[in-house]
C-alpha cells in the first residue's frame, strides 16, 4: 500500500465554468516506490493528468480543466 503526502491544491474550471479542486500529492512509499512520484486527483477522487502549468486533463470524460491566473498565495 502506498502513502501519499499532499503537496498543493489547484482551483480549476472546465469550459462550462464548473469548479474543481485538483490535489497534487506525492507518493512517498509503497511496493514499487523507488523514488517519489507525483499524482493528481480531484477532491471527488477522479484521476487527473497535468498537461502543463495551467491545464489538467480529467481522465474519465476527457475535459480540460483550466487554472485561473491568480497569485501563488491564493492556491
Amino acid at each position: 500500500m502506498s502513502n501519499y503526502r499532499e503537496e498543493r491544491r489547484f482551483r480549476c474550471q472546465d469550459d462550462r465554468g464548473k469548479t474543481y479542486v485538483v490535489i497534487q500529492q506525492m507518493r512517498i512509499s509503497g511496493q514499487n516506490a523507488a523514488s517519489p512520484k507525483t499524482d493528481y486527483m480531484t477532491e471527488e477522487g477522479e484521476i487527473v493528468n497535468r498537461l502543463d502549468e495551467e491545464h489538467f486533463l480529467l481522465l474519465l470524460d476527457g475535459q480540460i480543466l483550466h487554472v485561473p491566473h491568480i497569485s501563488d498565495a491564493d492556491h
